[in-house]
């Protein structure tokens, strides 16, 4: 079945949900752990969190251990299993806005709602999720300054000189972001390839790889462009090695992309779809060879576009 696409506000709900547990301490410094939720990657393979107080760099190295609680039991997973959605906790030493890991942790029910996220939300969805939180904390800064008017009577003229102030940069700033979401929502689609996979197996033929160089080439030379990869497996074994290899479909594609000279910050998060949109029968080896695949698509951005 197609699943449809995730209602950004959903999203918002669950999200702000999830990082209701927040971080159970903040020492600078000293070994702290933290709780939230992932909502952006960082630079060098970090991830950025959203606590309930604060947001901040998990940065990581070949030290940091990162497990799945599958139950009881932990198993090992590497930092691509860190998407945007996921829940959670992170032990290491914090440093102003930056927690330097050395354990991240997640249970595999968190995992499965991330992963369902990132099957039916697009990336702008993401951008306006962190602008509306922006205007949020925003909106509760200026509450907090109309609050200490009551008790600043005597300078009550100077403060509502300053909150009217405060108010216009508001909407000002309210105004542009929006805008901005406006011009980053509007995406076209200009071509579209599908990568085939063996049973079992995320590696990339020698004349796919060929097909997805080109594909790389052509981007490189469109402007304001966005690249998508999502990724597929088969309905046939257990639902947690499907999931697992769809998404290593999609990593290993968004490899490739970057091995051939498109920018990291030019291509969507990887989305490991698992056994969604089967295409055809799983009934016969044919069917399956082709739900086994990566689709892979090049979009243009419109807004960027009209800015050039």
């Amino acid at each position: 079945m197609r699943p449809g696409r995730t209602p950004f506000r959903a999203l918002v709900a669950v999200l702000v949900v999830a990082a209701g547990l927040g971080a159970s301490s903040l020492a600078w410094g000293a070994d702290t752990d933290i709780r939230g939720v992932i909502i952006g990657r960082g630079e060098n393979g970090s991830v950025i969190v959203q606590t309930d107080s604060a947001r901040l760099t998990v940065a990581m190295s070949d030290a940091t251990r990162i497990r799945r609680i599958d139950g009881i039991r932990p198993v090992i997973v590497s930092s691509a299993d860190l998407i945007p959605g996921l829940r959670i906790k992170a032990e290491g030493i914090l440093d102003t806005d930056t927690l330097t890991a050395s354990k991240i942790t997640f249970s595999r029910e968190d995992f499965k709602i991330a992963a369902a996220i990132q099957g039916g939300i697009i990336p702008t969805d993401q951008r306006s999720l962190v602008n509306e939180r922006n205007i949020q904390e925003h909106t509760q800064e200026l509450t907090a300054q109309k609050a200490a008017i009551g008790e600043q009577a005597q300078q009550l003229a100077t403060t509502n000189g300053r909150i009217a102030a405060d108010e216009q940069k508001m909407v000002a700033t309210a105004g542009a972001i929006n805008a901005r979401i406006s011009n980053l929502d509007d995406f076209t689609p200009l071509k579209t390839i599908t990568i085939q996979f063996r049973n079992g197996k995320y590696d990339v033929s020698n004349s796919d790889r060929a097909m997805l160089e080109q594909f790389a080439t052509e981007a490189r030379a469109t402007s304001g462009y966005m690249i998508q990869v999502k990724a597929f497996a088969s309905a046939v074994g257990p639902y947690q090695l499907n999931q697992r290899l769809s998404l290593e479909r999609a990593n290993r594609v968004t490899q490739i992309l970057q091995q051939s000279g498109v920018p990291p910050t030019n291509v969507f998060v990887p989305a490991g779809m698992g056994v969604t949109e089967q295409i055809a029968t799983n009934k016969t080896k044919q069917g399956q060879a082709e739900n086994r695949r990566a689709v892979v698509t090049l979009l243009q951005n419109k807004g960027l576009q009209s800015g050039n």
